[in-house]
């Protein structure tokens, strides 16, 4: 049956029938209230801010600000008017200071001296102190009480401890303890907030030992200690420990305990050691720093000597961490039968745990004792203890030194026991990679990642790029770049660097910009790394482009990072090689005022232009060059020139040649080959020789290089005399074949096939041995001037060592076979003879 609408009623009335009334009386109040203010408006009267005393500070809030009766400016008319309590000042400050709190101590420095009380003033001390805008904020609130001469020993000892907590303000905090000496009490709070901030040294030692310091005591010496221990000041440790002598302060047994691990960590054991006879109290802190001292002594005896001691002395059977750091000791002086003894020893008081396996295969791995890792292995799962993931990683970290597959084994095993590997286990196995790199463990690596559920924290994800980049993986390295995007959490800059540079191997650059404009994100420092870290993502994509745009981004920086000339130098010869010559120009043009180029990049730049034909801009680029203190170099010359002589420039290339020689830069032979080898190109004969003649005077040796060009240039001027006259001369090498060869063609060119055969001859007497070049030349000779009897010889003695074109031979053939039949099948018996 239906329900009824009155049944419906009185269900909907049990389930929210309270809750309705509530609400209604809730509102009606709230609509009282508000009525009541806008009367008290309306009949004229000024309704403050801020109530009497009698009022619950509590009820004001900096939310209530939107509203209209709570103006600032309305709230700093009553303050005006009235003797703030403590807790409305603090409010009235954070009101004011959403705007900043600079100007908001400039306003509350406006009101009149007697709205703020020295009571007031502490209470706002003490919110500085503690509040979440940091140093600003206090600096700011001891600017207001100096200016209003509020400033009390409770007022300073409160904003002292807000600059300790801040770890900064030292000029401020040196004038409040000149102006209040605080008191113990006061050093001792703001020392421990010291060191529980990190290692802000600086501000600690202002507090104990700056501008009206106390004499040291025991408190603050503790202080002190905690602060110099956090931040790894062993060696101020120890000083500290003098100081307490020379005073006279005798230390408890915490003070004691700091001591001597501050004096076992700066390697000071004889210190250590005075200090453990002078505490007369065997603590088992302190014990176990002094075996970790003798452990570092590698003294053996010493440290088995004080586990005794305090075995004998402890009422009670000692643990298994007192125990460890024995066996520790054991291990790290590699004495295998101590650590082997004691650990029987454990094993038997039922004082071994994980961590005591651990210990002691580390020593059986660094002593390459594989075999009995197992047996160990064995041993710990009878006595009951399972090795855990530390175990497993300790093992495949060794094993990944000598060999991967094993590695993988152990990794292998490690979950089949049901142990999950973690980022260590990951972060191994990617660093064995980089000694033994395989793209498909890669793939196996982010499996292994994947099914243990392994987030990548950022040294596995600088790993894991290293390695992708390395091996050139894009597939995998857009996969480690994903997971590390999935993980949602924002990378620190160093990881920013290498993302960077990785996104510009996976070909995403509009990635490595959006990380770039982050790391350049609210005025932060543009360093060298993230610039090498961007230029590496251009130069791997291939994008000059946005290459061009962080030179242009960076150009202020420039002149201040070492790498700037290397990056430049990348980016040059990455646009030669992908043929932009004028992106590199146009790099050139914006660094050239802040970047000092090296000799070996202006030349990859001056070479580029000259291989184009640029020579213009590359005589630009050398006169840039000069400028330079290192200036050009015989490479640089012979760039030039060399180009200069190709293009028929001889007089500019002479030119040059004279400017290099002034420069006191010596000519080379391959210099002077240039130069002679343009000249002969343009049959400048005189030119040539008085080259020549410079390359003589000079002291440069001619190369068979040099006697070939002027064989061509003879032979092109018809003067085959001075040609032959070249052989005639003595040289301090042995004229090769390709001289020779040059002489023969030039006969061949100008009629002469007898007097080429002549020089055939008289190389095959100088035991110079022909090559294929040689007979090819000869033979086409034969062919020109139709003489099938010496083609033949030719051919003899060719055949089969020299290797003769085809076109060679049948043009050879065809010629017999048209004068003298007879050589022409001669000459096809002895092709066949030599296949």
């Amino acid at each position: 049956m239906a329900p009824t609408t009155v049944q419906v009623m009185w269900a909907l009335w049990e389930e929210v029938g309270a809750e309705a009334v509530l609400l209604l009386c809730f509102c009606l109040g709230f609509f009282v209230l508000r009525l009541c203010q806008m009367r008290a408006r309306s009949a004229g009267k000024k309704q403050c801010v801020y109530e009497p005393e009698r009022r619950q500070p509590a009820r004001l809030s900096l939310e209530d600000s939107s509203s209209s009766w709570m103006r600032k400016d309305e709230a700093l008319r009553c303050a005006a008017q009235l003797a703030l309590p403590g807790s409305h000042l603090v409010w009235l400050f954070q009101l004011l200071a959403r705007h900043g709190a600079h100007s908001a101590t400039d306003k509350l420095l406006a009101l009149p001296s007697g709205c703020l009380s020295p009571k007031a003033a502490v209470a706002l001390a003490q919110h500085a102190a503690s509040a979440a805008g940091g140093l600003e904020v206090v600096r700011q609130v001891q600017r207001l009480l100096v200016g209003k001469a509020l400033m009390s020993q409770g007022a300073s000892e409160a904003l002292l401890r807000g600059y300790a907590l801040n770890g900064a303000g030292t000029e401020e905090a040196a004038q409040l303890l000149r102006s209040f000496p605080p008191s113990e009490a006061a050093l001792s709070s703001a020392l421990s907030l010291c060191a529980a901030k990190g290692a802000v040294t600086s501000h600690a030692e202002l507090l104990a030992r700056g501008p009206a310091a106390r004499k040291l005591t025991l408190p603050i010496a503790a202080g002190l200690l905690k602060v110099y221990g956090q931040a790894k000041l062993w060696g101020k440790a120890c000083n500290l420990c003098l100081e307490l002598r020379a005073a006279g302060i005798q230390p408890d047994t915490a003070t004691y305990g700091a001591l001597i691990k501050a004096a076992v960590e700066a390697g000071r054991q004889e210190l250590a050691q005075q200090l453990f006879q002078e505490s007369g109290n065997p603590d088992v802190m302190n014990v176990m720093s002094m075996i970790r001292s003798a452990g570092r002594e590698r003294d053996v005896k010493k440290a088995l000597e004080l586990l005794e001691a305090l075995e004998a002395a402890s009422p009670e059977p000692l643990d298994a961490t007192t125990y460890n750091c024995a066996l520790e000791a054991c291990v790290a002086a590699s004495d295998r039968a101590s650590a082997e003894q004691l650990l029987r020893r454990m094993a038997r008081q039922k004082a071994v745990d994980v961590v005591s396996y651990n210990t002691f295969i580390k020593l059986l791995l660094s002593s390459k004792l594989h075999g009995e890792v197992r047996d160990m292995l064995q041993e710990m799962r009878d006595q009951g203890i399972s090795p855990n993931v530390v175990t497993y990683n300790s093992i495949i970290k060794e094993a990944a030194i000598r060999d991967m597959d094993t590695a993988w084994q152990l990794a292998e095993e490690m979950q089949s026991l049901g142990l999950r590997p973690d980022v260590y286990t990951a972060s191994i196995l990617v660093a064995g990679l980089r000694k033994e790199p395989r793209g498909p463990s890669v793939g196996r690596v982010l499996q292994l990642m994947t099914d243990s559920h392994i987030v990548p924290d950022e040294v596995l994800l600088n790993c894991l790029l290293d390695v992708c980049i390395r091996l050139k993986e894009p597939r995998h390295l857009g996969e480690v770049l994903d997971r590390w995007k999935r993980k949602g959490l924002p990378p620190s800059p160093h990881a920013c660097v290498m993302l960077m540079r990785a996104h510009g191997h996976a070909l995403r650059m509009d990635e490595a910009w959006a990380l770039w404009r982050q790391l350049l994100r609210d005025d932060r420092a543009l360093t060298e790394d993230i610039f090498m870290s961007m230029v590496d993502a251009c130069l791997a994509s291939s994008d000059l482009h946005s290459l061009l745009r962080v030179f242009q981004e960076a150009r202020r920086v420039l002149r201040g990072f070492p790498r700037a000339t290397v990056a430049f130098s990348l980016a040059t010869k990455a646009a030669v090689q992908l043929q932009q010559l004028d992106m590199a120009l146009e790099l050139y043009e914006e660094t050239r005022e802040v970047l000092r180029l090296s000799l070996v990049t202006y030349n990859t730049l001056i070479d580029a232009l000259v291989r184009g034909g640029d020579l213009k801009r590359a005589m630009d680029l050398f006169r840039d060059m000069a400028l330079q203190d290192a200036g050009p170099d015989l490479i640089t010359f012979s760039i030039l020139i060399k180009g200069f002589s190709s293009a028929g420039d001889l007089e500019t290339a002479i030119m040059l040649l004279g400017q290099m020689q002034s420069r006191g830069i010596y000519p080379d032979s391959i210099l002077f080959n240039s130069i002679l080898h343009g000249c002969a190109k343009r049959q400048r004969r005189a030119l040539t020789e008085e080259v020549l003649a410079d390359m003589e005077r000079a002291g440069v040796s001619p190369s068979n290089f040099t006697l070939s060009i002027l064989i061509k240039l003879y032979g092109r001027c018809g003067d085959l005399e001075a040609a032959f006259a070249l052989l005639e001369r003595r040289y301090d090498f042995q004229i090769n074949a390709q001289v020779y060869t040059c002489l023969m063609s030039t006969c061949i060119w100008s009629g002469d096939l007898p007097r080429a055969l002549e020089v055939y001859e008289r190389m095959l007497r100088e035991k110079c041995p022909a090559d294929t070049k040689t007979f090819a030349t000869l033979l086409q000779g034969c062919v020109r001037h139709g003489d099938p009897g010496t083609a033949l010889r030719v051919l003899r003695a060719a055949l089969p060592k020299a290797q003769l074109e085809k076109d060679s031979l049948d043009a050879a053939v065809l010629m017999a076979q048209n004068r003298s039949p007879e050589i022409a099948q001669e000459m096809l018996e002895l092709l066949r003879a030599a296949g």
